[in-house]
Order: structure tokens, then C-alpha cells, then sequence
């Protein structure tokens, strides 16, 4: 079994992905979490889902306060995921956010998009909890090139009709 756990890791690291923060409330203060576990579940109603490690400060907080928001990176805030992916340690945001009164949720400044969410149900799956959220609010940010994740690294994404032809 462990051969396949460590195979199934290895196979979901070639999974490129898009990378979002989840914020909650932790003591009365924004609080931020690395996830790329992110996806629409819903357009009718819209529905967005996150999974999160169940031993985690941000689970609980969601748990309690029954909201939680979504930031979703553009590909010049690695230092913003880094800052929310370290494990073990705090993960206090005051530095990285700003509160928005109408989502009444922490989003990350300068985020492609924040979504601001209601728990609409909980599910525990092994050692994770997945929350889908009821969508309430987006605010919308610049459009830039997203921040991706893949084989545990952070990167961006090339548009080839960015690249510039080369003539031999």
C-alpha cells in the first residue's frame, strides 16, 4: 500500500494546478493557507469546493465561522504562497491581505480574484476535509498570468502567442 501512497503523491505533483490562499479568522486575525486543492463544483448554484488537511488551523476556523474566502495568485506572488504553504509554523496574513466588508472574508491584495464563500456542506475524505462553498461574493482583480504549481515548484504559464518568433 505504501508503494501506491507514494506513487499516487509522486502522480498528483505532475498535476499542474492553479494556486489559491484560503483565508479564515484565527484568534481574531486573517490567516492564510496555501491550497491547490481548489475547483467549481456548481454554476446553479455556484458552488466552489477546497480540500484542506483535517489537523489544520484553517479547518477548524472554517468549521467554526462557517465562511472562508479564496484568493486565487497571479504568477508574481510566490512569496504570498510560500508564506502560506510553510508548514508547522503560524500563518498570520495581516501583511498580505485586506478585509473586504461585502464578502466578510480576508482576500489576498492584489489576487486575479477573490471568492467569498458560505459553507454550504463538509465532507471528510481520509486525512483531508473537503469544504463546498456557497459562493456569495467574487471581487474581481487585474488580469494577469496566473501562478501555477507543479512538481512541488511554483511557476508560470507561457502563452506561445506571447513568445516571440525566432528566424533562422
Amino acid at each position: 500500500m505504501k508503494q501506491v501512497t507514494d506513487l499516487f503523491k509522486e502522480s498528483m505533483g505532475r498535476l499542474a494546478t492553479g494556486v489559491t490562499v484560503v483565508t479564515a479568522e484565527v484568534d481574531g486575525r486573517p490567516w492564510g493557507t496555501t491550497v491547490s486543492a481548489c475547483c467549481s463544483i456548481s454554476m446553479e448554484p455556484p458552488l466552489l469546493m477546497i480540500s484542506l488537511f483535517t489537523k489544520n488551523v484553517s479547518t477548524e476556523a472554517i468549521k467554526k465561522q462557517q465562511r472562508f474566502g479564496v484568493s486565487i495568485l497571479s504568477n508574481d506572488q510566490t512569496d504570498i504562497a510560500k508564506a502560506g504553504a510553510k508548514p508547522g509554523t503560524p500563518k498570520f496574513f495581516e501583511d498580505f491581505v485586506d478585509f473586504d466588508p461585502t464578502g466578510k472574508t480576508h482576500m489576498v491584495k492584489d489576487a486575479l480574484a477573490h471568492v467569498h464563500c458560505k459553507v454550504d456542506n463538509i465532507v471528510v475524505a481520509g486525512d483531508h476535509t473537503i469544504f463546498i462553498g456557497l459562493v456569495e461574493h467574487v471581487t474581481m482583480g487585474e488580469f494577469k498570468q496566473p501562478l501555477l504549481h507543479f512538481h512541488r515548484q511554483f511557476g508560470s504559464f507561457t502563452d506561445k502567442t506571447e513568445q516571440k518568433e525566432t528566424v533562422v
